[in-house]
């Protein structure tokens, strides 16, 4: 029996939790193939220094290191936005249970 209604916060608490965790794991996977892209990319560049001008790098090359920059981008504001959200949800969490302690210690 839920006679305070705990039963239901604590379900939302764990869905958003799991959703959260979720996107964090989605984020550190993101930044690995960064990571990965990165090492690529350096190797070629040390490979081609010197070798080519900047006027014959094939133009997919540069889209990449493009998409890559704006990837990177993404990246941080989504980390951001999951930290502003787990930030948020814990406040209001501690609060719920902060509001409840003082209502059941008044009794």
């Amino acid at each position: 029996m839920d006679l305070f209604g705990l039963k239901e916060h604590e379900q939302q608490h764990e869905q958003v939790e799991r959703h959260l965790r979720r996107l964090v794991e989605q984020v550190a996977q993101l930044t690995i193939d960064l990571g990965e892209t990165r090492m690529q990319l350096r190797e070629l560049a040390l490979e081609v220094q010197g070798k080519v001008s900047a006027d014959e790098v094939d133009p997919s090359v540069v889209e990449l290191n493009e998409g890559i920059k704006r990837a990177r981008e993404q990246l941080g504001e989504t980390q951001d936005a999951a930290e502003d959200a787990w930030d948020e949800l814990s406040d209001g969490l501690d609060d719920a249970v902060r509001d409840l302690r003082e209502r059941f210690a008044d009794r």
